[in-house]
């Protein structure tokens, strides 16, 4: 007997029946083709779910349609969360006033009582999932709902948490970077990425709130982690703390409940809540063994120095004045990450600003990021060995006497402002762009590469020499440069290793782009934002591995030619967003040629 596929599959002697149906079901996702993925709901779908399970067939009334909309959005596209609401909703009373509360409120009672039934069906996968992913997954829950997820500082933070080891011979991004798909694509933890962009890239998503409220629950039960509600938790041996209200943190009840139930055994303080404007009072932190600190949405006047006196701190993110920092900030010797921002922007003419050269004795640093500020010049031979990240600083920390001492940089994320005037500042800054072919010459690892202009001024164009990139780049980021469009194939030649490339903010300009024959040839993702491009081609035998083309905020834009190779076996996406008009008889083309487009027309000018 011929074996069918349901044989392999394990059912020996089954015979092809056409009135035969099987429900496959699993926690895990499948490659079988018995597995089909179901996917989230659109917000249009969502309502219309949740108006059907309540009222009926006619939907929401006219009075509570709106709410219900949003009732539905704050769901997620999740059938069984607006299933589960829907039933908790028939219950109560059809006021204008108790919609409104469940519509607005976060913590209202309608949500916590559907997350607390899903939970129940939800945490065999998480029971299920390998002893060491489990610190990361609840690790998740620490962030507020709804917020976009950044993948490097995850990785950053439990790097400082020890979650993240070398795993054989991956280093630690691809091991984390690892562990993240597979909740993704086997545990359907994380639900909803940003966008097609970030999903690509993999460096923003969001986990859905279902899942977060089962880990925030879990965490707090085996005090692994706690977030704060109010100043009444109960809070005991808990080893890290977490608060989506970042004033919580300056309440005096609050710090007295910390010092006496779990100052020694608090490990992290998670301020994780939207951005506080206006400077917070936090009382003096004495817990000599806190490791962890992410302060970076509180303001401060400037840089508190008891916090600099945690010499365990591994990592250090916040946000301050821009103030001159302590020499002190080299204190906390075992420091892996320091990350800080920025609350104003004001610089002083001829005046230029430095993280003090002691930085250069903190011999553990593996990140930096310091908005605003410079690395200095060492004073001796010192080098930082581990040092990978660097963000945040301008062309004058990219001399040879700098980078000589940063040799295993993998990213460097540097910003250029030009100045509302003319003067020798200006002068300074493009001779040290000028300069900037050590960075191909001294930084032999350098795979990620973001280069910035603010405030651009298209009579800067050719402002940094194309001879500055490293052949390692796997991802270019560039912003303002006013390049013309032929550099596009030169980039693509001086860069064979190049997978992800982004231009925003007049990058490059004109009217006219022309990939040609043999360009970029590993090329996955290609992003072009707000520029005044109007047509772009792709020649026969161009960009054949490129899975993702977007096109976003350029107005002027009407016309995309691509020649696409038909024995590539990569179908191509286009994502265009905020295009003129014209535009859409151009994509019809390419989805008649087989080509996936994902036209936001409601967006169209």
């Amino acid at each position: 007997m011929k074996r069918t596929s349901l044989d392999l599959l394990g059912w020996p002697g089954l015979e092809r029946q056409h009135n035969v149906r099987i429900l496959y079901t699993s926690r895990l996702g499948t490659t079988i083709s018995l597995g089909i993925r179901l996917r989230l709901l659109d917000e249009k779908e969502s309502k219309k779910l949740l108006g059907e399970k309540v009222f009926g067939e006619e939907g929401f009334p006219p009075h509570l349609e709106k709410l219900g909309e949003k009732i539905a959005k704050k769901c997620e596209g999740l059938p069984l969360m607006i299933v589960k609401v829907s039933e908790l909703l028939s219950e109560e009373d059809k006021t204008t006033e108790f919609w409104t509360e469940v519509a607005e409120k976060q913590h209202n009672s309608i949500f916590v009582d559907a997350y607390d039934q899903i939970s129940e069906v939800l945490f065999p996968s998480y029971d299920y999932l390998p002893q060491y992913w489990k610190m990361i997954f609840l690790y998740l829950g620490a962030f507020p709902p709804y917020s976009k997820l950044d993948l490097h500082t995850i990785f950053n933070l439990m790097l400082a948490e020890r979650f993240l080891e070398p795993f054989g011979e991956k280093n630690v991004v691809d091991f984390g970077t690892e562990i993240v798909d597979s909740l993704v694509f086997m545990y359907h933890v994380i639900l909803c990425e940003v966008n097609p962009i970030s999903a690509l890239s993999r460096s923003k998503f969001h986990v859905h709130s279902c899942w977060q409220h089962l880990c925030r629950k879990e965490a707090s039960k085996i005090k692994f982690l706690h977030v704060l509600q109010s100043c009444d938790d109960v809070m005991k041996d808990q080893r890290r703390l977490g608060a989506h209200s970042n004033t919580l943190f300056a309440f005096k009840q609050v710090s007295d409940l910390i010092k006496s139930d779990c100052a020694a055994t608090i490990r992290s303080l998670l301020f994780l809540g939207p951005y506080h404007q206006f400077p917070v009072s936090i009382p003096a932190m004495d817990y000599k063994l806190l490791w962890v600190l992410d302060a970076f949405n509180v303001r401060f006047y400037q840089v508190p120095l008891e916090i600099l006196k945690l010499v365990c701190l591994k990592y250090l993110s916040l946000t301050c004045n821009n103030d001159e920092l302590p020499i002190s900030i080299s204190n906390p010797f075992q420091l892996q990450t320091l990350n800080i921002g920025q609350h104003m922007n004001i610089k002083k003419r001829g005046v230029h600003s430095y993280v003090p050269v002691e930085i250069w004795n903190m011999l553990e640093l593996q990140h930096i990021e310091i908005m605003g500020r410079d690395l200095p010049t060492p004073n001796s031979d010192a080098t930082l060995d581990k040092l990978i990240g660097l963000r945040g600083v301008s062309a004058k920390s990219c001399t040879r006497e700098v980078l000589q001492r940063i040799p295993n940089l993998q990213e460097l994320a540097m910003c250029m402002e030009l100045r509302p005037y003319d003067d020798d500042d200006d002068d300074d800054s493009f001779i040290a762009m000028s300069r900037l072919g050590y960075i191909s010459k001294e930084v032999q690892n350098l795979e990620r590469l973001i280069y910035v202009v603010t405030n651009p001024e298209m009579k800067y164009e050719f402002m940094i020499p194309l001879g500055m990139f490293p052949s390692s780049l796997t991802y270019l980021h560039l912003s303002g440069l006013g390049w013309p469009w032929e550099y596009m194939n030169d980039i693509g030649s001086l860069l064979p290793n190049l997978e992800s490339l982004t231009l925003s903010c007049y990058a490059f300009r004109g009217p006219e782009c022309v990939m040609k024959f043999k360009c970029s040839l590993n090329l996955e993702q290609l992003v072009i934002e707000d520029t005044d491009l109007v047509r772009w081609t792709a020649q026969h035998g161009s960009l054949p591995k490129l899975g993702m083309l977007s096109i976003l905020d350029c107005y002027k834009f009407k016309q995309l030619d691509w020649t696409r190779d038909p024995s590539t076996a990569t179908m191509p996406t286009i994502e265009l967003v905020d295009c003129s008009p014209s535009v859409i008889s151009s994509a019809m083309k390419l989805l008649g040629a087989g080509f996936k487009v994902d036209l936001r027309t409601s967006y169209l000018r």
